[in-house]
């Protein structure tokens, strides 16, 4: 599987866009670009609306970047309109670390 992203900032914040499958063959691709775009005490948000795939392995890393952006004085909030992938990371317990929300228009 492949996994695409652009990175831009919106309102001051970095916002990561993610496209394809976020499964145990991208899992290296995904940590190494939370922490390249992670900075301590900022916002680092991250869109899933082009995501065909999500798999419990990256769900763990997504947790674990919200952790260490949250220990270090910022935050990681996911974006994400696809009501199955919202629906599963709040069944997961996401919603306990990191900020689900519909719009990259709802980050502050």
């Amino acid at each position: 599987m492949s996994l695409g992203f652009v990175a831009r900032n919106i309102g001051g914040r970095t916002v990561l866009t993610f496209d394809g499958a976020l499964d145990m063959s991208t899992l290296p691709q995904l940590s190494d670009i939370l922490a390249r775009h992670a900075e301590a005490g900022s916002t680092l948000a991250i869109d899933l609306d082009g995501i065909t795939v999500l798999d419990d392995a990256s769900v763990g890393i997504i947790i674990g970047a919200g952790i260490r952006q949250r220990e270090s004085g910022g935050r990681l909030i996911i974006v994400c309109t696809n009501s199955g992938i919202v629906d599963r990371l709040e069944r997961m317990g996401v919603s306990g670390f990191v900020s689900i929300v519909g719009s990259v228009l709802d980050i502050a």
